[in-house]
């Protein structure tokens, strides 16, 4: 896990500026501390790399790194598969001399070509560059969880990991994307679009690999999502080979030469891989869980339920990681200093972010980092599983209306109400149709249309998710393609940013490709059922995980009680930052609009914290990369 930063002459007119680069190179320290190196390829190519030591700790594998003298890779992320890859291109008469996965990644490319990382299960983002053909190759993993900003700047192709180093080097590039920014504000448009919050560096996508050459670059998709249902498997078959690729999944991600812990909520995802490994620790025995003992969730934050319930995970956390014997971390997030720390998220962030969730997770892998440099999540299950009930729950009754299966119908909404709100779910169920009259309406009805003036007032509507679905036979997995290409990406890109600040490489075994790929043949009913989401998943862990958390059908994760942030009065106070002269000078936001939004967040009438979130985000981030030289 580490840091690349590279260009690319496209026309050979430029020359390097090395000192600069190594001070762009080294923005982004953080991602690797435990080294850095440049080399320089005349006028043609310059590449830069900072390491995160995981696997094969020893100075042979820093990199860039070369395979005979014709072939460079600058890599970041893990091949986890990469011991079975090395004995198959071992017999096919490859000498290694290395023990980690940077060098199987190269022979990799130099047996099959580009399309070597069809055969990587694993999260990357690399770039090789063929010394002899003066040709770059660039990939990124299927699901975008590492990241690769590129920009074109006076004929020269650079790349990066993070934002950072590209204005570092190229400092006009900072000027802010108003389109995507507006996106945010209003639907908390994230990472799954190619464009940044920087008008003209971008992403490479998921799933796709760049060619660049003296002929220019072009890009191609190499992986795509399975569309066909397999309605003969048996829901015993189908437990039994979820069961078996899932724990695969996590015993591959424990490979590490330096020490793993794992990031634990009451949810039955995280806990369903310490409960896999059965023991098989290895002396891995840290977890990670967030607690709010002094900041009460208001009602309006637990809108979803039926109920007001108590969001509390760290009793059932210490009972499990009693049981597996286990060394819990229950940590107390404090909002003290809320603003500047979101400020200090927001840098490596490089935008602001539609989740709450980034301040306790900062201050959750902060910790870990004292004691781990890996951690395994739970991330990925709920946008493959049908997790999140509230969102899918009306896709999935429309799906078995049109089966004419009507008393299943009723009795999926008796459950549901039991515990959801029907509110909730249809309200949910309307933004997520992308009609974009009935968002507009709704913008304009609740007035969260009058919060934006200036270069946000108007905007070029972005789908949350980037690739029309075609092909799927079925409504649920259609939408939870959506999901999986569209908000886990932003969930994916905070991830690895957070972590990244602390020097964490962060694994995901939900994420597994083999996994997704099964999942998705799978029908609607292995998925949802009797109101409940991850039906397969509850069934699988049966034995394994605790009852008491496979039927519990709440679905929190490391929440945040954020309404608390915005009544406070302080001088540093998200409300003092907002309707400060420097913000409303900026002319994005309203000040009477948001005079009368805090009004209404004081006394409870109504709840606007999740917009003034995204609105401070954005000033954080103005303040921070536009207006801080």
């Amino acid at each position: 896990m580490c840091g690349i930063l590279g260009i690319y002459n496209l026309q050979l007119k430029e020359i390097f500026y090395q000192q600069n680069f190594e001070s762009a190179l080294l923005t982004m320290v953080h991602r690797g501390p435990d080294g850095h190196r440049i080399t320089v390829f005349d006028r043609e190519v310059i590449l830069g790399h900072v390491r995160l030591s995981i696997i094969d700790l020893s100075e042979d594998n820093a990199q860039p790194f070369q395979a005979d003298n014709r072939y460079w890779i600058v890599y970041n992320g893990e091949i986890y598969n990469y011991l079975e890859l090395k004995t198959e291109l071992i017999a096919a008469g490859y000498i290694f001399r290395t023990s980690g996965d940077t060098e199987v990644v190269l022979r990799a490319y130099q047996h099959w070509g580009d399309a070597c990382v069809t055969k990587f299960n694993g999260m990357w983002a690399f770039v090789i560059y063929d010394k002899a053909d003066k040709k770059m190759f660039c990939s990124r993993d299927r699901f975008g969880i590492k990241p690769f900003y590129y920009a074109i700047v006076n004929g020269q192709f650079i790349f990066s990991s993070e934002i950072k180093g590209i204005i570092s080097y190229f400092p006009q590039l900072k000027i802010p994307n108003y389109n995507i920014i507006a996106n945010y504000c209003r639907m908390s448009i994230g990472a799954q679009t190619s464009q940044t919050w920087f008008e003209n560096i971008f992403r490479l996508e998921p799933a796709f690999n760049m060619f660049i050459d003296c002929n220019g670059i072009r890009k191609c998709r190499y992986w795509d999502y399975p569309c066909k249902v397999d309605n003969q498997i048996t829901l015993n078959a189908a437990i039994e080979k979820y069961r078996q690729i899932l724990t695969d999944s996590i015993k591959l991600r424990m490979r590490s030469d330096v020490p793993v812990g794992f990031t634990l909520s009451s949810g039955i995802d995280s806990s369903s891989i310490v409960c896999l490994l059965n023991g098989q620790f290895g002396g891995n025995k840290n977890t990670y869980t967030a607690a709010f003992p002094n900041l009460p969730f208001h009602r309006l934050e637990k809108q979803n339920f039926r109920e007001d319930i108590l969001i509390n995970e760290s009793e059932l956390v210490k009972g499990l990681t009693d049981k597996l014997d286990l060394t819990a971390h229950i940590i107390d997030i404090k909002y003290d200093n809320y603003t500047d720390d979101l400020r200090k998220i927001i840098r490596f962030l490089e935008s602001g972010h539609g989740s709450p969730a980034i301040f306790p997770l900062s201050q959750i892998l902060k910790v870990a980092s004292r004691d781990v440099k890996v951690v395994l999540e739970g991330q990925g299950a709920d946008e493959l599983l049908g997790g999140y009930i509230n969102e899918l729950f009306l896709i999935y009754i429309l799906e078995l209306i049109g089966k004419f299966r009507l008393l299943t119908v009723f009795h999926e909404f008796k459950a549901f109400a039991r515990i959801y709100s029907l509110k909730t779910a249809f309200m949910l169920y309307i933004r997520q149709s992308n009609l974009n009259f009935i968002k507009r309406l709704y913008y304009k009805l609740s007035g969260i249309e009058t919060f934006y003036t200036g270069k946000l007032k108007n905007y070029t509507e972005i789908r949350d998710y980037p690739i029309e679905p075609f092909g799927f036979d079925n409504r649920l997995n259609e939408h939870l393609y959506k999901a999986h290409t569209g908000g886990l990406v932003s969930l994916l890109h905070y991830g690895d940013a957070i972590s990244m600040r602390n020097s964490i490489e962060s694994r995901q075994p939900f994420l597994d490709y083999r996994l997704v790929e099964f999942v998705f043949t799978l029908p609607s009913r292995f998925k949802l059922h009797n109101g409940k989401g991850k039906y397969l998943h509850r069934l699988a862990m049966q034995g394994i995980v605790p009852d008491y958390i496979i039927n519990n059908p709440i679905k929190l994760g490391f929440d945040s009680p954020l309404s608390e942030m915005f009544v406070r009065e302080d001088e540093n106070s998200p409300k003092n930052i907002l309707l400060s002269d420097k913000c409303i000078e900026r002319g994005l936001f309203s000040r009477h609009a948001l005079l009368k939004a805090f009004k209404e967040q004081k006394s409870g009438t109504k709840n606007h914290s999740r917009y003034l979130f995204r609105m401070l985000s954005v000033e954080l981030w103005f303040r921070e990369f536009i207006d801080n030289n």
